[in-house]
């Protein structure tokens, strides 16, 4: 089953899209081996990298996806955070690039700048979603896929239960350490009972959550 956001651990060959969150770690994103996704992101609680050197690096490496960049009010200068954000979206929309978006109390300015840049988006995953059921739907309009993880069992959102199926979505463990095979089957279950989905129905869900990630056209 294809985890749609995790980090780095013991193994570096699962399903599941890797992320990063600085230039320091995109390094290790040539360990991966097959089927495992590497995604080449980037936060403001470092100091952001040039989009040029995002764009060498994406060029040199055509299967390498956007994961993650966004918007966290914790961290420093959210006006330069969307100037790369935006520059992030064009670059991954001009590659043919999906892009897994990280965003900590400021969805609406997510959504705004998503506008923006319509009809010119590459494909979407909003990582860790726990915000409110109108900004999911409104996202999913804009062509957003939301990523539940753990922490969406401790927000108000759970409590739309089967509703959360209702538009596109994908679940992720957001690993980081322990037991990467119990903590999948684990989210796998919880989510199951919540959405009242079979095990079999959200595996094949986020196997083509996958599909839609991986098989873009560049467009320059």
């Amino acid at each position: 089953m294809f985890d749609a956001h995790r980090h780095f651990g013991s193994s570096m060959q699962e399903n599941a899209l890797y992320a990063t969150s600085s230039s320091d770690e995109w390094d290790v994103l040539s360990s991966l081996k097959d089927p495992a996704l590497g995604g080449v992101g980037a936060l403001a609680d470092k100091p952001l990298p040039e989009i040029n050197d995002l764009e060498r690096i994406l060029k040199a490496h055509p299967s390498l996806q956007i994961a993650e960049v966004g918007l966290d009010r914790r961290f420093p200068d959210i006006e330069r955070q969307e100037v790369f954000l935006k520059d992030t979206l064009t670059l991954g929309f001009e590659l043919g690039r999906s892009v897994s978006l990280h965003c900590v109390h400021e969805q609406g300015r997510m959504l705004s700048t998503l506008h923006s840049l319509q009809p010119d988006l590459p494909p979407l995953i909003w990582h860790g979603y726990t915000g409110s059921w109108e900004t999911a739907q409104e996202a999913a309009k804009l062509g957003v896929i939301l990523s539940y993880g753990r922490k969406l069992f401790l927000s108000k959102l759970a409590r739309e239960g089967a509703r959360l199926v209702t538009i596109p979505y994908a679940l992720e463990t957001d690993f980081e350490q322990g037991d990467y095979t119990q903590m999948l089957w684990a989210q796998v279950k919880a989510f199951s009972s919540l959405s009242g989905c079979t095990r079999e129905e959200l595996i094949r869900n986020n196997d083509e959550i996958r599909t839609i990630l991986t098989h873009n056209t560049a467009t320059r």
